[in-house]
């Protein structure tokens, strides 16, 4: 994935979007992702403004992301500006990764994959939650429309088409989770359609 987005220009709106985009399951999909976890400690990966607080408030999570605005914002504590090819973390350092709604706009996800492996503990759990198309044509291409007219008049009302774009074309970006995510390393790896059209997923994998 080559292209990015200043996502400084639309920190303030980016959670909203992702609420609107799932038609407002976001919040009870979080909870849902949040029930595989264990241990204590997480990192939240692409953590933004914090979008996760109130899921993870029992757990001891360190918030990371590349973008300083969003982070600015976010609730949790122990806060790491940083990005997920390259976490600034040691061997064996959490309980779980947690991640959601911003996978897919990570630019190297193989590299990606293999930081959140490092620094899982053994055992540990890294999930993830994303949306991606639906696998039916005909659904695909009603989400596509869809999805190209709610963000893209996002983008003209707030003045920032090209951000919003990006965040269409995201969702095209890799191909379906079930070809793209891989196992490697991991011992499992679980992936559950959620939503209409089974556009949401959720990977749980195990180190």
């Amino acid at each position: 994935m080559s292209e990015k987005a200043n996502f400084s220009n639309i920190y303030k709106f980016y959670d909203l979007i992702n609420t609107i985009l799932t038609l407002g399951f976001d919040k009870s999909w979080r909870v849902k992702a949040v029930s595989n976890l264990i241990g204590t400690s997480v990192l939240d990966l692409g953590s933004g403004t914090g979008a996760t607080y109130k899921q993870l408030l029992n757990y001891e999570t360190t918030a990371i992301d590349p973008d300083e605005k969003m982070l600015e914002l976010n609730a949790f504590e122990h806060k790491v500006l940083g990005s997920a090819e390259n976490l600034p973390f040691e061997n064996n350092s959490f309980d779980n990764v947690f991640c959601s709604f911003v996978w897919r706009n990570v630019s190297d996800t193989n590299k990606a994959l293999d930081e959140v492996y490092r620094v899982l503990s053994h055992g540990g759990k890294f999930v993830l939650l994303d949306m991606t198309r639906p696998k039916n044509p005909f659904f695909r291409t009603l989400h596509k429309i869809g999805t190209f007219k709610v963000l893209h008049l996002i983008g003209l009302v707030t003045f920032n088409l090209n951000e919003y774009r990006f965040l269409y074309k995201s969702l095209d970006f890799y191909p379906q989770p079930e070809d793209h995510l891989r196992k490697g390393d991991f011992i499992d790896l679980k992936i559950t359609r959620m939503g209409i059209f089974n556009f949401v997923y959720l990977a749980v994998f195990t180190k």
